[in-house]
């Protein structure tokens, strides 16, 4: 009986899947020390440090010591490049993920956070500029990440006519002051992902910050890459050139023109926008810039290297500059990611100081993520949480988790002893350390 139920429990489930994944790349202690982790993860909250995860969940579930896990993460960050491309290749595997493939791009969403961290203990710590002041100071003492997600496109589950992205965290760097810049870090990024994803059409999207030289040299160097992002408002813009019929080289710019200079043409109940197709600086070709007005935000500008005919629509009756903003909009997504990473599985607590722990450890909490992201897309006793929000989905798990290890803990207990005060205790033990740990 109790072999019977490991078998389609949970937590087999998810130790199968991580074994699949890293068969070929990491040793079999190691792969069952992740998949401890990733439990420990999804069952826990308010996470502090590694130590919180061993002394509540990873001593009772693994007769292994905590300096095990620190050294497991150490092999995760030193492998970390091998590790996400075994990943995405398994992703590109998934009939759930793919089968809109054909019709709607890839997406490539770029953008950093920062974690601020107090003392200099962490490697790579350095005071940085934080825009977003999350301390209510414009520099903190912080390390910087920089992250490269992958967003594949699926029917809405409410809307069958709608398609929405789901976005999956690929790879997570530190930034370190005294070595490359963020933009070329990005870049390497989406050249590693381009390894699996091969010559599948992308649309790259990011902030204002990143338009910038590496990061628009990868998108020129690859035909079947596209851009949509967010750009500055003093972007110099210029009209499509005129022929004259002169001898002599073309002119490549035309006359230069102000941003006010585009009509807003269309709004809706939040924004004015207005489109134009004219040249800038960024690209060698004529582009699609977007000007929206809000009384809230300002004026923001967009750029689009595709013309809005050639995107598919994700919304129904969505046309012109609307279509390439909806685009956009799924940019957002990795905003919430940052936030569901850092709230529900409080990736901000750690305490592991060199690089490789720390981003070892992130890596191990974006499966995490990304395993609460997927079983409710792909296994048929999970398909109730689908429209459910990812703090619903681990809770969902975690509570079947613990249920799991209860029942199984129970039933190795009452198969090796026939006293049933021994029985009566152990569940009095669980009990109280689940309302220690609540």
């Amino acid at each position: 009986m109790l072999k019977s139920y490991q078998k389609h429990a949970t937590v087999t489930r998810i130790s199968q899947i991580i074994t699949s994944l890293f068969s070929t790349v990491l040793s079999v202690p190691t792969i069952k020390n992740i998949a401890a982790l990733i439990l420990a993860m999804v069952s826990l909250s308010g996470i502090s440090s590694v130590r919180h995860l061993y002394d509540c969940f990873l001593g009772s579930f693994q007769n292994k010591s905590l300096n095990s896990y620190y050294h497991t993460l150490a092999k995760v960050g030193a492998k970390l490049s091998e590790l996400e491309l075994c990943v995405l290749r398994q992703l590109f595997k998934l009939p759930h993920l793919t089968e809109l493939l054909k019709q709607y791009p890839i997406l490539f969403l770029v953008d950093d956070t920062l974690q601020p961290k107090f003392g200099k203990k962490f490697e790579h710590v350095k005071v940085l500029h934080d825009h977003a002041r999350h301390l209510g100071k414009e520099f903190v003492n912080a390390h910087d990440f920089v992250t490269l997600a992958v967003a594949f496109p699926m029917r809405a589950p409410t809307e069958p006519r709608s398609v929405q992205y789901l976005m999956v965290p690929f790879a997570c760097r530190m930034y370190q002051p005294e070595g490359d810049s963020k933009l070329k870090m990005a870049a390497e990024l989406a050249e590693q992902a381009l390894k699996i994803v091969g010559q599948q059409h992308i649309i790259f999207e990011c902030d204002s910050w990143y338009p910038k030289k590496e990061v628009l040299n990868f998108v020129k160097n690859h035909d079947n890459v596209d851009f949509i992002a967010n750009i500055r408002k003093d972007t110099a813009l210029y009209q499509l050139p005129q022929r004259t019929g002169k001898r002599g080289r073309p002119r490549k710019y035309g006359q230069k023109f102000q941003t006010t200079d585009i009509v807003l043409t269309d709004q809706d109940e939040h924004y004015a926008v207005g489109m134009t197709k004219c040249m800038t600086k960024l690209f060698d070709q004529a582009v699609w810039i977007i000007r929206s007005q809000n009384c809230h935000e300002g004026e923001r500008l967009f750029i689009s290297t595709l013309p809005a005919q050639n995107l598919p629509e994700l919304t129904p009756h969505k046309t012109g500059f609307w279509r390439i903003l909806d685009y956009y909009n799924q940019r957002w997504k990795i905003e919430t990611y940052f936030y569901e990473i850092k709230k529900f599985w409080s990736f901000g607590s750690y305490q592991v100081r060199s690089q490789d722990k720390i981003e070892g450890l992130h890596f191990i909490a974006n499966l995490a993520y990304l395993l609460t992201q997927l079983l409710p897309q792909v296994r048929p006793e999970w398909q109730e949480l689908r429209g459910q929000g990812i703090s619903a989905r681990k809770n969902a798990l975690s509570r079947a988790i613990t249920k799991e290890r209860i029942f199984t803990s129970l039933a190795q207990a009452a198969q090796k002893h026939q006293n049933s005060e021994i029985i009566l205790q152990f569940i009095l033990d669980v009990g109280s350390k689940t309302r220690k740990n609540s």
